[in-house]
């Protein structure tokens, strides 16, 4: 695959997953006690400020993505709050019924969503990045390679025939 075709898939990556964020973290921000209260009902010790810091998160880091802005932090910051939340909002094996059947479909889109964050946080964001621009990959052409040249070998220069002496014909001649 070229590096256009690439950086465009990591481009459009990003920008699904910061969609994954957005608008759940806009509902919390609008709503963070109540985020906070199920976060604290569900056993997180100080559910208010893990609470506030996963809506910022959600909101600061999303966006960071989608520029590449430190797009590896920004993955870790995403793949803690998902985590935190997921595993305190979404105990599938808590419930009976339908709730399980729901819950259980959350926790496994969420864990959909975690593995698209920990491959953008091996991939990394691409060139078509604020990190690939200022690092100048996304402006200049990639070098080509060399090709080097190896030093031929000299080609073996032909064995002179040995020399036979009137003997060795002699020899030869009453041998046959």
């Amino acid at each position: 695959m070229n590096a256009g075709a690439t950086n465009g898939i990591l481009l459009l990556g990003r920008i699904l997953l910061a969609c994954c964020f957005l608008p759940p973290a806009i509902g919390r921000l609008a709503n963070i006690s109540g985020f906070a209260a199920a976060l604290t009902l569900k056993g997180i010790p100080y559910g208010d400020i893990v609470a506030t810091v996963i809506a910022v998160a959600e909101i600061v880091a999303p966006l960071a993505l989608i520029l590449g802005l430190a797009p590896r932090v920004s993955a870790l910051a995403l793949i803690a709050s998902v985590a935190v939340s997921t595993g305190a909002l979404h105990r599938f094996w808590d419930y009976g019924g339908l709730n399980r059947q729901a819950e259980q479909a959350l926790f496994l889109a969420n864990l959909g969503v975690l593995s698209g964050l920990m491959f953008s946080l091996i991939a990394g964001p691409g060139a078509w990045s604020w990190q690939g621009w200022w690092s100048g990959m996304g402006m200049r052409k990639p070098a080509k390679k060399k090709r080097q040249s190896r030093p031929r070998a000299a080609k073996p220069k032909p064995k002179p025939a040995p020399v036979r002496s009137a003997e060795d014909e002699e020899e030869f001649a009453n041998a046959a």
